[in-house]
């Protein structure tokens, strides 16, 4: 019988049309007026800014599980750690290393199961990748941090709030949470396709030992993440680090994001926080973002025109500008541009 091939990149594509489905029957979702920063770019980011700038460093940590948490570390000043999404790396984050190292001590984390760092004896999913983050804090003494999470980097953001509080309230100053959302990373409609695709592809990696599906053809489906007129060496990157990725990490990291609801504990975290979100964004469209907005007691809602999920590879310039106006904020009482 012939096996059709299995891609959890297509099943992104999936969920994009599961939640252009859900705007058409929940309109209501987005009819308040929305706050749009930036310019629309002509001209893809420059390839130099997504490579590491020289002077980089990898460092690792122990967790307390026997695992190794790696991250990147460049600048002085006030921390801003930075979290990547589902499949990417630290290194997703070059553009920041590039155009924030001047104001901030940037660390740029490997969530485990990515890039160099290795789960412990407690696997993967996010309260234990929350976990890591309080770990990364204390280890390294940080004071007045930033924290910059990315889609699932958001969501071990969101749970590091809910289950280190104390650490939260000790160590961090705001909180940026980056095309991300509280809750229903699969959309309802989506979410069954979503469990089978994981079904599927623990079956076959048992079986065959490899996923199918990975490479050339993912490499298209991830484009449909991105807005208008990304450099295609960023989807590339993109690509290459979700291709890099273990299967069996690869499986599991989506299976524990069905877990996924922060809601209780968001309404009740008034850490300064920022919502960034591009208005094509098919993954964590306006309404999750503007939703998760909503939650928080003290919050700035941003949108960039244009723009898709990958917004630290797209809109860099604009990023770079929210981050710093946030730390502005932050030390006084400055508004973040809108």
């Amino acid at each position: 019988m012939h096996r059709k091939k299995l891609s959890l990149a297509a099943g992104l594509a999936g969920a994009g049309a599961a939640w252009a489905l859900h705007r058409a029957t929940h309109p209501d979702e987005a009819r308040e007026p929305m706050r749009l920063h930036g310019g629309d770019r002509d001209e893809p980011v420059p390839d130099h800014l997504l490579d590491l700038p020289e002077g980089v460093q990898a460092h690792e940590i122990a967790t307390d599980d026997g695992g190794t948490i790696s991250y990147l570390e460049q600048g002085e000043g006030q921390p801003l750690v930075l979290l990547h999404g589902i499949t990417l790396r630290s290194d997703v984050w070059a553009p920041q290393f590039h155009q924030l190292t001047d104001r901030f001590r940037v660390i740029a984390v490997d969530l485990r199961g990515h890039g160099g760092s290795k789960a412990g004896r407690e696997g993967l999913g996010l309260p234990r990748l929350a976990a890591d983050l309080a770990n990364l804090l204390e280890t390294l003494d940080l004071r007045d941090a930033i924290l910059a999470g990315h889609s699932m980097g958001g969501m071990v953001t969101m749970t590091f709030c809910r289950d280190h509080a104390d650490v939260l309230a000790e160590r961090v100053a705001g909180v940026a949470f980056v095309a991300t959302r509280a809750s229903h990373v699969f959309p309802t409609v989506a979410a069954p396709v979503f469990r089978n695709l994981v079904v599927r592809a623990r079956e076959r990696l048992e079986t065959d030992g490899e996923l199918p599906g990975r490479g050339e053809a993912d490499e298209r489906l991830m484009r449909m993440v991105y807005g208008e007129n990304p450099n295609p060496k960023a989807v590339r990157l993109a690509s290459e680090m979700g291709s890099s990725m273990d299967p069996s990490d690869l499986i599991e990291s989506v299976d524990r994001l069905f877990e996924h609801d922060t809601r209780e504990a968001l309404r009740v975290t008034d850490t300064p926080s920022m919502v960034i979100v591009g208005t094509r964004d098919v993954l964590t469209p306006v309404p999750a973002s503007r939703a998760l907005a909503r939650l928080l007691p003290d919050c700035d809602f941003v949108l960039l025109r244009r723009a898709g999920h990958q917004l630290m590879q797209e809109r860099p310039d604009e990023i770079a500008e929210l981050l710093t106006t946030f730390a502005d904020r932050l030390a006084g009482d400055t508004a973040v541009p809108g």
